[in-house]
């Protein structure tokens, strides 16, 4: 070969690999589809770094995280954004390009270049999340509907702006009104009265009103691990004798922990050290041989449902949580003592016991009980 077809391939050579995105670009493109969701791919080209920002919620700066804008709008890292809204226990895959998080309360999950992410057992719509740089972003549009909160980027001062829980919620691409409701424990109705709409349609980027407070409420979920039959069975009223000794020693393991302090999303690995309301339950329950769930929502699909008027000592029971979720979900879980009374742990006292029966705030926010002890 001359000299000059060697340096004419070269040339050649050096063009091609100039062509080839590089591997850190590469995993920002997500390649195949999972869960039945579309997956779309974001040009390299359109990705821009901006200023470090401030993330402030309901007016309070808690922290500052590193944006990135793609095709005009705001990105934030999902492991970071996660972290400051509280959900501590975050995992990934590499495998699978999947963020796992839970706040103790829900779980949630966001794969790269997918266009749904999963909220508890439930769907919601997003903004593929890309990868760069070694982490995973997603848009503030999608962190609203993942987290249940109105995310936006205040031009004013540079800040990320969380309003936390959210009252307001810009729709996303593919979402319908019945798919909001759905997402917000409410109705149909309840949307078009709030937002005074004559028909159902919606259209990406339009901001809703979500509904008032007593007005999302979940329903007790029907799906778990369990034959459906006995899902849907009530639970007996009556215990059996060895039942309702389990019970008491499970009450008896859980008083041992009175005063230890509540931590938001802790997690598991913390026990007993520092709790949260379903690390705790799942904490004094595996002690005793039983297995439970993470987090409150995954707890409170477990076992099978009991009326208010029967229940006994054991029973888990769980509540809304208004301060911080306005979709009416599951937040909250208890174990029932009886009379009325519950041991759960809260942010103020950690672990302790309250009569739920005489309590204004727990008896409005009650929503079901599960039997898991048999």
């Amino acid at each position: 070969m001359t000299i000059r077809s060697k340096k004419r391939l070269s040339l050649m050579l050096a063009a091609a690999f100039a062509l080839m995105p590089l591997p850190a670009l590469m995993d920002a493109q997500a390649t195949s589809a999972r869960g039945g969701a579309e997956v779309q791919t974001v040009p390299t080209s359109t990705f821009t770094g901006v200023e470090r920002a401030g993330v402030a919620i309901n007016g309070v700066m808690k922290a500052a995280i590193d944006p990135i804008i793609v095709n005009h709008a705001y990105y934030v890292p999902f492991p970071d954004m996660a972290h400051i809204l509280g959900y501590k226990d975050v995992a990934y895959s590499y495998r699978s390009k999947t963020h796992v998080a839970t706040d103790g309360s829900v779980t949630v999950k966001v794969s790269v270049g997918n266009t749904s992410a999963q909220k508890g057992d439930e769907r919601v719509n997003i903004d593929p999340p890309i990868h760069l740089k070694g982490k995973t972003y997603i848009s503030l549009g999608s962190a609203s509907a993942v987290f249940n909160t109105y995310t936006w980027f205040k031009a004013e001062n540079g800040s990320i702006q969380v309003q936390l829980p959210a009252r307001q919620y810009k729709v996303q691409k593919g979402d319908t009104l019945w798919e909001i409701a759905q997402a917000h424990h409410t109705t149909i109705g309840a949307m078009r009265v709030a937002n005074n709409m004559k028909s159902d349609a919606v259209t990406p980027g339009q901001m809703l009103r979500v509904p008032p407070e007593y007005q999302t409420r979940e329903m007790e979920p029907a799906r778990q691990s369990s034959p459906a039959k006995e899902n849907n069975a009530a639970a007996t009223p009556v215990q059996s004798s060895s039942t309702a000794a389990k019970a008491q020693a499970i009450i008896a393991t859980g008083k041992k922990y009175m005063g230890v302090p509540y931590k938001f999303g802790a997690k598991s690995s913390e026990a007993p050290r520092r709790m949260d309301c379903s690390s705790f339950t799942q904490y004094v329950f595996k002690q005793h041989g039983v297995t439970l769930p993470r987090d409150s929502r995954q707890q409170s699909s477990v076992g099978t449902r009991v009326a208010k008027s029967q229940l006994v000592a054991g029973d888990l029971v769980f509540f809304k949580y208004p301060e911080r979720y306005s979709d009416g979900r599951v937040g909250h879980v208890g174990i029932y003592m009886g009379n009325g009374q519950m041991l759960h742990t809260v942010p103020k006292s950690g672990v302790t016991i309250t009569n739920m029966s005489k309590s204004g705030y727990w008896t409005r926010n009650y929503l079901f009980a599960r039997r898991v002890l048999r």
